[in-house]
C-alpha cells in the first residue's frame, strides 16, 4: 500500500528462454525479460520510469544503465541496484511505486551459466568466472573452499542431529518440485522425471545432500512491472496486488558457517507478512517456496507453517506418493512451477512469476482452482524477501 493509500501490483511478467545453453549474453537474457514484461502489461514503453536489477558481487549480474540504454527507456526517474534473492528487486520496485518514486517500476534479474556454478561449464572459455582462493564478495560463491554449500552441509546436518530429519524429507521437496515441472514447458527439466527411488539413490556430496538438492544452473532472465492498483485497472491484465512485502535480518548473518540460524530472519520475515497483510497461512492458495538448497526449503517450510523442529511429521502428512507432490493442509500446494530446482536458477524470480500466473488464472496444467492468495518467500539470512500476493 502506498503512502496515499494506494495498493501496489504486478501487471506484467516476462521471461526469456530459460536454458542450459541459451546462446544469448546474459545482457541480451536480461533485455530479452524485461521486453516481454513491459510488452505483456500494455504499459507504453515510455511511461516506464523506473528501474531496478539484481546487480551485486554474485556475478554475473546485469547493470540497469545496460538496459535503460539497450532499450531505449528514456524517462527513468528512478533506478536501483539490488542483491539476490530475485524477490529483493521486486521488493524494491513495489515500494518504489509506494513513495511515489516512480509510476511504473520494470525489476529483472538474469543468469548466465557460469563455471562457478556448473561443472560442465568449465571446458568453454566463454563462461569463465574470474578467479579467486577466497572470496568474501562471493564471485565464486559455489566453488569456493568454504563456500556455500558447505554451509548448507553444515546446517542440515545439524538439523538432522537436533530434530532427526531425513534425506527422505529432503527427497518429498527435490521429487515434488521436479514433479510440478513436468507440467512447466519452460523449465529445464519438462522432460526429467525423478522418482523418490531416483533421488534416494543419487550420490551424497555431503550427507545428506546430493547435486539433486541443489538448484539448477541455467542462462536466463525474468522481470516484472509493477505500478498502482489504481493504474492497474486501465491496463489488459488481471493485477497481481501486494497484501505486503518484507525483508528480514536477524541473529547471526554468516551463511557460510552459521547457515543454522537462518530460521531465525524467516521468521521474522513471515510473521511481518501476517501482520502488515492480516492474513495468515490459511488463507494461502498456493506457497512458492524459495528452494536454492532443499535445506532451505525445509526452513521456510518450517517457518511459513511454524512448525520448526516438525518438518518430518509435517512433510510425512502433506506427501502424496501417488502423486510426488506435496499438499500441506490437505490443500495446498508447493511451487507449482518447479521452483528453482526444477525450473532453473533464477535465483528466486520464477516463484513470483508463478505467482501472478496462478492468481491471473493461466498456469495452464498446473493452475490452483481460484487461487486468490500465494506466499513468496526468496533467501536465507542476511539477503531474503518475502510477499504475499493476492488477485486483483
Amino acid at each position: 500500500m502506498t503512502g496515499r493509500g494506494e495498493k501496489v501490483a504486478i501487471v506484467g511478467i516476462g521471461s526469456s528462454t530459460l536454458s542450459r545453453d541459451g546462446g544469448r549474453s546474459v545482457g541480451g537474457l536480461a533485455l530479452d525479460a524485461v521486453r516481454n514484461a513491459i510488452i505483456d502489461s500494455g504499459v507504453p514503453r515510455d511511461k516506464i520510469d523506473g528501474v531496478s536489477g539484481i546487480y551485486s558481487t554474485d556475478l554475473p549480474t546485469v547493470w540497469p544503465g545496460y538496459v535503460v540504454e539497450s532499450l531505449g527507456l528514456k524517462n527513468i526517474v528512478w533506478s536501483n541496484c539490488s542483491s539476490p534473492p530475485s524477490a529483493n528487486t521486486v521488493t524494491e520496485g513495489i515500494l518504489a511505486v509506494a513513495a511515489g518514486a516512480c509510476d511504473y517500476a520494470v525489476c529483472y534479474h538474469a543468469k548466465f551459466r557460469w563455471d562457478m556454478v556448473s561443472g560442465a561449464a568449465r571446458k568453454d572459455p566463454l563462461r569463465r568466472a574470474p578467479r579467486g582462493a577466497f572470496d568474501p564478495a562471493m564471485t565464486m560463491p559455489l566453488v569456493e573452499p568454504v563456500g556455500v554449500p558447505n554451509g548448507m552441509f553444515a546446517a542440515m546436518q545439524r538439523h538432522a542431529h537436533e530434530y532427526g530429519t531425513t534425506r527422505e524429507d529432503l527427497g518429498k521437496i527435490v521429487v515434488n518440485n521436479r514433479n510440478w515441472a513436468l507440467e512447466n514447458p519452460d523449465a529445464v527439466f519438462h522432460d526429467a522425471p525423478l522418482s523418490m527411488e531416483d533421488y534416494l539413490a543419487a550420490p551424497q556430496i555431503a550427507p545428506p545432500l546430493s547435486a539433486l538438492d541443489m538448484d539448477m544452473p541455467i542462462d536466463g532472465a525474468m522481470a516484472v512491472v509493477i505500478t498502482t492498483a489504481e493504474r492497474a485497472a486501465d491496463l489488459p491484465n488481471r493485477p497481481a496486488v501486494v497484501e505486503a512485502s518484507s525483508n528480514a535480518i536477524t541473529g547471526g548473518t554468516d551463511f557460510f558457517f552459521r547457515a543454522f540460524d537462518s530460521y531465525a530472519s524467516y521468521r521474522v520475515l513471515v510473521e511481518r507478512l501476517w501482520n502488515k497483510s492480516g492474513l495468515t497461512i490459511e488463507d494461502m492458495d498456493v506457497v512458492n517456496i524459495y528452494d536454492g538448497f532443499s535445506s532451505l526449503a525445509l526452513e521456510w517450510i518450517e517457518a511459513a507453517f511454524d512448525v520448526r523442529g516438525e518438518a518430518s511429521g509435517f512433510l510425512e502428512d502433506s506427501w502424496n506418493a501417488e502423486t510426488g507432490k506435496l499438499s500441506f493442509l490437505g490443500r495446498i500446494p508447493m511451487s507449482t512451477h518447479g521452483g528453482n530446482i526444477g525450473e532453473g536458477r533464477v535465483q528466486g524470480f520464477g516463484h513470483v512469476l508463478e505467482a501472478v500466473r496462478q492468481l491471473r488464472g493461466t498456469a495452464g496444467t498446473r493452475q490452483v482452482e481460484s487461487a486468490k492468495n500465494v506466499l513468496v518467500v526468496n533467501g536465507n539470512n542476511p539477503v531474503n524477501a518475502g510477499m504475499i500476493l493476492s488477485a486483483g
